[in-house]
C-alpha cells in the first residue's frame, strides 16, 4: 500500500492551537506579550512556510511540533531569527543575518557602497 500522508497547508492542523490563538493564550500572559512584540512563528528559526500565512512548526522542543500553524501564532518554544530565511537552529552563529531582505537588495547595497567609495577616493 502506498504512503497516504496528507499535509494541511492552509489552516490549523490542531484545533486546540487555533483556540489558543483566538483566545490570545488566556493562561499564558507571557505568550500574549511575546506575540504583541512580534515574536511570532513567521520569524521563528524553526518555521517552515507553506505559503504567505501558514507553515510547519519544526521545533522539536515546541508544544506545536509538526503542526501547521498560522505565521502570527507563537509558543514557548519560539526561537527568534527574523522574517527572512530560517536556519532551523538555536545557534546564533548559523542564523541568517539578512534581516529578511533578498540577495538582490544586498547586491544593490554593495554596489552603491562600492560606487560611493570610488567617488570619494576611498577604494583600496
Amino acid at each position: 500500500m502506498a504512503n497516504s500522508n496528507q499535509f494541511i497547508t492552509a489552516n490549523w492542523s490542531n484545533p486546540a492551537s487555533e483556540e489558543l490563538y483566538r483566545q490570545q493564550w488566556p493562561m499564558q500572559p507571557d505568550l500574549r506579550v511575546q506575540y504583541e512584540n512580534g515574536r511570532q512563528c513567521g520569524s521563528c528559526s524553526f518555521f517552515a512556510p507553506f505559503n504567505a500565512d501558514w507553515g510547519l512548526c519544526c521545533h522539536s522542543e515546541s508544544p506545536h511540533h509538526l503542526e501547521t500553524v498560522f505565521e502570527h501564532f507563537t509558543c514557548a518554544g519560539y526561537e527568534h531569527e527574523g522574517w527572512g530565511p530560517h536556519s532551523f537552529t538555536k545557534d546564533a552563529e548559523f542564523k541568517c543575518r539578512c534581516g529578511g531582505e533578498s540577495s538582490e537588495y544586498w547586491d544593490k547595497l554593495v554596489k552603491i557602497l562600492a560606487e560611493n567609495e570610488t567617488k570619494n577616493g576611498l577604494q583600496s
